[in-house]
């Protein structure tokens, strides 16, 4: 595999990490809301922000790697 292959498959890991951690904060919001616990609630409910700026923040990195070897293809010009 090749080095930026590697790379890639890394920030995948990191990626799916990151949004299973965001799903997991999403559960605990949706229990502490329905027991009334606000503080609790908003607590999770900003972590789980948190995880989701850092799994667009990996696919920004993603993309822009990608978009540093990509060569546009001049048949699907008009």
């Amino acid at each position: 595999m090749s080095d930026a292959l590697a790379a890639a498959e890394a920030q995948l890991t990191k990626l799916e990490t990151e949004l299973s951690t965001a799903a997991a904060h999403l559960r605990d919001c949706k229990a502490h809301l329905r027991n009334r616990e606000i503080p609790r609630y908003a607590a999770h409910l900003l972590a789980t922000q948190g995880h989701v700026l850092n799994a667009q923040n990996i696919l920004n990195e993603l993309a822009i790697a990608h978009a540093s070897r990509s060569i546009p293809n001049p048949e699907f010009n008009p």
